[in-house]
């Protein structure tokens, strides 16, 4: 069995990497060593929760990366638009008229 550090570190090097898919197996992996772990001793239990935190760190970046793209895959698929302020300081989108989205075949 791969210990739970191994697992920690894997994590870290995927998220890291945008390797996305490789997680759900890690994720897993880490579930059978944690239930079948016994009680570590206070440093090992210090540096666990330290790599649990930095892959915290790690996943919460990933999520804002991911919805970041998401966004932007819609403002593309939009198409142009002009987004300006009106007199009364209200956010306004103006698209012009007859322009599609382009498309790729």
């Amino acid at each position: 069995m791969v210990p739970l550090e191994d697992l920690l570190d894997s994590t870290a090097e995927a998220l890291l990497a945008g390797d996305l898919a490789t997680l759900g197996a890690l994720t897993a992996r880490m579930e059978d060593c944690v239930a079948t772990a016994s009680a570590p001793d206070q440093a090992t239990a210090n540096r666990w929760q330290s790599k649990a935190l930095r892959n915290a760190r790690l996943l919460e970046a990933a999520t804002r990366g991911v919805k970041a793209a998401r966004r932007r895959v819609v403002e593309i698929a939009q198409g142009p638009a002009l987004t300006t302020y009106d007199a009364r300081g209200q956010k306004a989108s103006i698209t012009p008229i007859g322009l599609e989205p382009a498309r790729r075949v």
